[in-house]
């Protein structure tokens, strides 16, 4: 029998018994008892909720659909067709010739592929990507654009793309403008794509400037140092956004 055989609960105890953590200690992490560890291990208690697998698989430190019995799904990047696709709609600064929809539509849609990458269905992701990516060119609803440029980076730092996530990234912020809220949520996802290229300066750099962006600055904060750059506190705005500046602790362009 696999690993891909085993039922959930014996996959979620060998996982524990591999990250050298009790039944108590991995119920402590989860806000749990003991006593709902062992009836999940011992197949008593079904794991019939995906969030909270998904709260297992975070404390694990392994994806959901390692879980799952999923991995020997996986399909390696090089080979998921449309990641060419997506290359192409990221390169495009032209709006795309497509059929035009309604704000309302694209939200379902954009919605519904939020929903496909949380299930870690990525193959279909990767299959979709591209036409959302097209069809929000049109879309006057910024918030739509900038969640499905986020979608695409997230998706593609999964992946292992981290330069083009990067570049996803880089397009929400763009999109985004002077609107705090996107710009801030733009920021976490250029953050991330950042720290998965081992540019962890930047990726804290980043992240202090989404900081930046919703809160009032106070007068008494001194500024802040990242390494050899200076920030003006948590809430200064003395940090200039480089998205394309590939100098960062941990790597270099």
């Amino acid at each position: 029998m696999t690993s891909d055989d085993l039922p959930i609960g014996r996959r979620v105890a060998s996982w524990r018994v591999r990250r050298s953590m009790t039944q108590q200690q991995l119920a402590d992490r989860l806000c749990r008892s003991k006593s709902w560890v062992d009836k999940v291990e011992r197949g008593v208690r079904a794991l019939d909720r995906y969030s909270v697998i998904q709260d297992l698989a975070e404390v694990l430190r392994i994806d959901p659909e390692v879980l799952l019995g999923q991995q020997s799904q996986k399909t390696p990047v090089g080979a998921l067709d449309g990641m060419d696709d997506i290359r192409a709609a990221l390169a495009r600064y032209d709006t795309p010739e497509v059929t035009q929809q309604t704000a309302e539509e694209v939200r379902r849609q954009v919605g519904y592929a939020w929903l496909t990458y949380q299930h870690a269905h990525y193959a279909q992701l990767v299959r979709v990507l591209p036409s959302l990516l097209d069809v929000v060119q049109g879309v006057r609803a910024l918030e739509l654009r900038v969640q499905t440029y986020r979608l695409a980076s997230a998706l593609l730092v999964k992946l292992g793309e981290a330069d083009l996530g990067w570049l996803s990234a880089d397009r929400a912020m763009a999109v985004a403008g002077d609107d705090p809220p996107l710009a801030a949520t733009a920021a976490i996802s250029v953050g991330q794509a950042l720290r998965a290229s081992g540019r962890d300066c930047l990726a804290l750099a980043a992240t202090l400037a989404a900081a930046n962006r919703i809160l009032p600055p106070p007068t008494d904060v001194a500024p802040f140092r990242v390494g050899d750059h200076e920030v003006g506190g948590p809430w200064g705005d003395q940090m200039t956004r480089q998205p394309h500046d590939h100098q960062g602790a941990g790597g270099g362009g």
